[in-house]
């Protein structure tokens, strides 16, 4: 089994992550948490668009029929890549108690709250999510420029676009976003959350239509 060391660093890690569609959206540093025992650094694995969905749409879990496939998927390549760099796999499903993906995500200094308070990063902007994390008890930098938040200077669009006004500053109103997608005959339903879309650097994301349909209908059976 192979181990994080001079040998085996953060490219390596990126590199293995990319043959499936994966980047690495932040690593933090978990020294002294002590819902992370024995942890030094743990690394946030994020979809890298457009790309994820080609490789998760040929996989075996995608066409198997199966519920969760996606999770499934994850639960698999994730769970490998632990194995194979000598981590531990986490991952944001699978019940109660959930991990704290949103604090860790924020701990990263690279994914930052937005005015809707869902997360944002200069890469995925409103789409950024985590299909799971790997812990290490090594060390880990992450030697790339760190970057502000993409949300500073904006308009914030995302405040305005929401076509069922069911997100503001404040509060989502989940019951009358899904009332609004089971009557509308275009919608965020086709194409993915309107407010999200908004987002100047989710534009840049090119997430494919197909993709976007995927986690619509899964947040309308949640």
């Amino acid at each position: 089994m192979a181990t994080l060391s001079t040998q085996i660093g953060f490219d390596d890690l990126s590199d293995a992550c990319a043959a499936y569609g994966l980047r690495i959206a932040g690593v933090c540093d978990v020294r002294g948490n002590d819902s992370l025992p024995n942890l030094a650094s743990l690394v946030l694995l994020a979809p890298s668009e457009p790309g994820f969905w080609e490789v998760f749409a040929h996989s075996d879990e995608y066409n198997d029929g199966f519920e969760h496939p996606m999770d499934r998927w994850s639960a698999r390549v994730i769970g490998n890549l632990g194995t194979e760099f000598g981590g531990t796999a986490y991952f944001p499903f699978g019940g109660a108690p959930y991990h704290p993906f949103y604090s860790w995500a924020l701990s990263t200094g690279r994914v930052y709250a937005s005015p809707l308070r869902f997360l944002v990063d200069n890469e995925s902007g409103l789409y950024v999510s985590f299909r799971g994390a790997i812990g290490f008890t090594q060390n880990i930098s992450d030697p790339r420029p760190v970057l502000s938040t993409p949300c500073a200077g904006c308009a914030a669009p995302c405040l305005t676009s929401c076509p069922a006004d069911a997100l503001d500053e404040t509060d989502y109103n989940v019951p009358k976003c899904k009332s609004y997608l089971m009557n509308a005959i275009e919608s965020c339903e086709t194409f993915g959350c309107a407010a999200r879309r908004a987002c100047p650097y989710t534009a840049k994301t090119q997430r494919p239509v197909a993709h976007a349909k995927f986690h619509m209908r899964a947040f309308m059976g949640a």
